[in-house]
Formats: C-alpha cells, sequence, structure tokens
C-alpha cells in the first residue's frame, strides 16, 4: 500500500461535525493554504490520540496527510488552546459568530496572509480578559470585508442592525445562526 504523502500547517479550527460514527470533518483556516476541509479518522472513539486536540478554536499545528477527496489529520500539536474563551461566554459567543462568518464568507483554499493575521489576532483578543467584545465585533466585521474585497459596515454608514445582518447574510449566502447568541450575550 502507498503511503499517502504528509504536509504541515498551522491554523485555527473554525468548524467541527461529526461523520459516520466515529469521524469527524473539521474545517480549519490555515496559513499557509487558507480554509480548508478536513478528516479526523475515529477521532470520537474514547482512545483516540486525537480526541482533546480537536475542539473548535484551537490553534495548532497540523500533520495532513494528501488524499483523493479530503486530507486526513494525522497528528496535532496545539499552540494555543484559548483557555479564557472557552471558558467565558460572551467570548466564546463571538468566537461562534466570528467562525461562522469565516467559514460562510471564505469559499475554498485560498491563502491570505491579511486574514490569516486577522483571524489569528481575533482569536488572541478574545482570549484576554476585559476587552470591549462589541468594539471588537465591529472592527473585526469591517476589516474582515475590506480584506475580502466587499464594501465594510462602516462605508455603508448609518444602518439599523438588522440592515447591517441582512447584508452580511446577503454576503453569507444565507442565515447567520450564531448572531442570536450575541443578541443573548448583550452584544448585538
Amino acid at each position: 500500500m502507498n503511503k499517502l504523502p504528509v504536509y504541515k500547517t498551522e491554523g485555527i479550527i473554525i468548524r467541527t461535525a461529526d461523520l459516520g460514527e466515529l469521524d469527524r470533518l473539521i474545517s480549519i483556516y490555515t496559513k499557509g493554504y487558507g480554509k480548508i476541509l478536513v478528516r479526523a479518522i475515529s477521532a470520537r472513539k474514547k482512545e483516540s490520540k486525537l480526541k482533546g486536540f480537536l475542539q473548535n478554536f484551537t490553534y495548532a499545528r497540523f500533520s495532513l496527510a494528501k488524499s483523493r477527496t479530503i486530507d486526513i489529520v494525522t497528528d496535532v500539536e496545539v499552540i494555543n488552546g484559548f483557555s479564557y474563551l472557552h471558558n467565558h461566554l460572551n467570548n466564546l459567543c463571538c468566537a461562534f459568530y466570528f467562525s461562522e462568518l469565516i467559514d460562510k464568507l471564505i469559499a475554498g483554499p485560498e491563502m491570505d496572509e491579511n486574514v490569516w493575521r486577522l483571524i489569528l489576532r481575533a482569536f488572541e483578543v478574545l482570549d484576554e480578559p476585559g476587552k470591549n467584545l462589541s468594539q471588537i465585533r465591529g472592527l473585526f466585521e469591517d476589516k474582515f470585508l475590506e480584506f475580502l474585497g466587499h464594501p465594510t459596515l462602516a462605508m455603508r454608514g448609518k444602518e439599523t442592525k438588522m440592515q447591517k445582518l441582512n447584508y452580511l447574510q446577503n454576503l453569507a449566502g444565507g442565515k447567520i445562526r450564531s448572531f442570536k447568541f450575541l443578541g443573548q450575550c448583550g452584544m448585538e
């Protein structure tokens, strides 16, 4: 049997989904490739070596095996687990919102250094106590849209929150479900 070629990259897990009984699909925004979708085989087994390392909003170095369909996670080395973010509801709500925007507005693997630095910095800031999350959210939305080549919310002028949400949802091609969490956390 031929061995699959392995490559390494670092990235932040922006979404996970169960696949079959034991596998997990993972969407990662990476430094070297942009947004990629990978498969972690048997990651949900109790004794899996990857089990605790494949959580949303984990910044890690990934070893990935190239395959014909979807690349496979072979190893993970956590760089930053963002523990403060995971333990504070408002920060977590913001992280889910950012990750949904990233997942819906970036179609596929296209490396962009500006987007990578913005995403990494956003998660680093969300992992710090005492930050103004509403301000961080607005700055992230505007810079993210600017880097993707869309008119920013600031450029669009005075709009209601609903008009801004509709604009983002139109760009995303559908509902942004995590937006409701921002309201529950006092950040809409």
